[in-house]
């Protein structure tokens, strides 16, 4: 039974070995120029941003953030049901690779963003706080977005070329296949959510007392 999961396991990778690459390119890339995006941000802008981060620091250190966990809970579930959601819908329009990818590069460029303003403005305390915030969540969240967005880029060209060739396999099992496995990376989306609810903020709370200004 193992030797037939890997053997499958390795058959799909072989399969998907370039789209697997480009989609983690495109995502690297995205994280890149949020890193880089933080230099050109206005200084009003950065002033801004910056009270709006030494409030938060300062609501998590006084623990006040736990009333609102539940709601907080619904609303990063459904924004992450959305993400694979979306993926999944465009990858059922022919034209929606570009889409897809866009999405990819969004995800990565908003944690560019956020490590690289913390890093920026805070320097090793805010690469701690980063990694604390920003790593325990995205351990699940972001491979679940790049295999859902490797599978959509796939079905989404089995479709390109079914629509070139009058003869063909069914697309039927395809279809089912890439519903699954999307499904299943939805469940690992739910696990990121309650990872960046109730267990990130554990590990925030250590450091944030660094950065909190009196």
């Amino acid at each position: 039974m193992t030797s037939h999961i890997r053997q499958n396991l390795g058959e799909y990778l072989r399969a998907n070995i370039v789209a697997y690459f480009f989609v983690t390119l495109i995502f690297v890339i995205g994280v890149v120029i949020g890193a880089l995006a933080v230099k050109t941000l206005p200084e009003e802008q950065k002033t801004e941003l910056l009270g709006y981060l030494r409030i938060f620091f300062q609501g998590l250190s006084r623990g006040t953030e736990g009333i609102q966990e539940q709601g907080l809970l619904y609303s990063v579930m459904l924004n992450n049901a959305k993400t694979i959601g979306l993926i999944w819908l465009l990858s059922f329009t022919v034209i929606g690779i570009p889409f897809v990818l866009f999405i990819i590069f969004t995800r990565g460029f908003v944690i560019g963003f956020a490590v690289g303003f913390l890093v920026n403005e805070y320097v090793v305390q805010g690469l701690l706080f980063a990694l604390v915030s920003v790593l325990p969540h995205n351990f699940f969240a972001v491979p679940a977005v790049v295999v859902t967005g490797v599978s959509a880029v796939s079905f989404s060209l089995a479709l390109v070329r079914r629509r070139r060739h009058s003869r063909g396999g069914s697309l039927f099992y395809q279809a089912m296949g890439h519903t699954v496995l999307c499904a299943a990376m939805l469940v690992l989306m739910l696990i990121a959510s309650l990872t960046e609810i109730y267990i990130s903020p554990v590990f925030m709370k250590l450091v944030v007392s660094v950065l909190v200004k009196d």
